[in-house]
């Protein structure tokens, strides 16, 4: 026995929730948005030992290319310390005025942010 109804075309109606059979639960509760905080989501990876440096201060770069360039300036190299990602390079405590000035004397002109120009 086959069905001769014709096939329905485009979206399927939408279900109201007083027609469903399973009860429907319980709206959340509308938190102001000032007290309200967002969730955190459940940290995937738990480390053993967590090490925070404070005072560090980083070189970053638009492209790899040009941290490379930077790398190879005799001026700069000896400030920094190692290159943690292909667009930034750490570099050695208490250097970061003299980085600053061999930048600037190698007619780059860099941003400084959240430190002492």
């Amino acid at each position: 026995m086959t069905d001769q109804t014709p096939k329905r075309r485009g979206r399927p109606p939408k279900v109201r929730p007083e027609e469903t059979t399973t009860p429907a639960a319980p709206a959340p509760a509308r938190a102001s948005r000032a007290k309200a905080a967002p969730a955190l989501p459940e940290p995937t990876f738990v480390p053993e030992r967590l090490t925070v440096h404070a005072g560090l201060t980083l070189l970053e770069v638009q492209d790899p290319a040009d941290l490379d360039a930077l790398l190879s300036d005799a001026r700069l190299s000896p400030h920094v310390a190692e290159r943690l990602a292909p667009t930034f390079a750490l570099l050695r405590p208490g250097t970061d005025a003299a980085a600053l000035d061999a930048l600037r004397r190698a007619g780059h002109t860099p941003r400084v942010t959240g430190g002492q120009p």
